[in-house]
């Protein structure tokens, strides 16, 4: 079992944005407190990018959450920085809650729900490095394309 994205698990009433970390605490909450204990399967947690779906709203239209999806708070503040300490503290957590060790993201490219590791203007490729410099076996040969072309036949 898995979640699909952090803000599921915030219930903000009617703020229309919310920090990253703020959204994290909850989540950290969520998968203490009822994914870990209430189901007996196991549970694999999930790193959110980010959230904003007004993308999918008309933008001439006023925010109400009472209209639900895609009428949702922003997850502000979610830079490559904090991204990265988001990934350090699932790192730290697997194996205390005797999760397997596996870690689902959301997403690749989720540009219209504001949730993408894919490169981008604002970040480059930040949100991936985090992921590089946290989760990289150090024992593993690091290949980059130069070093793939240097010794590729």
């Amino acid at each position: 079992m898995t979640s699909y994205v952090w803000i599921h698990h915030w219930h903000p009433g009617r703020v229309a944005t919310v920090p990253f970390e703020t959204v994290l605490a909850q989540y950290l909450e969520y998968w203490d407190e009822k994914a870990h204990n209430r189901y007996h399967v196991p549970y694999f947690p999930n790193l959110t990018v980010g959230w904003d779906s007004s993308p999918r709203t008309v933008q001439s239209d006023i925010w109400d959450p009472a209209l639900g999806y895609p009428f949702t708070p922003v997850i502000t503040g979610n830079t490559p920085e904090a991204f990265r300490k988001a990934c350090e503290t699932f790192k730290a957590r697997l194996p205390l809650r005797g999760s397997p060790a596996m870690i689902t993201v959301n997403a690749w490219n989720e540009w219209t729900e504001g949730s993408m590791l894919e490169p981008s203007a604002d970040f480059g490729s930040g949100y991936l490095e985090a992921i590089r410099t946290v989760f990289r076996n150090p024992r593993s040969t690091n290949l980059t394309a130069d070093t793939y072309k240097e010794n590729t036949p």
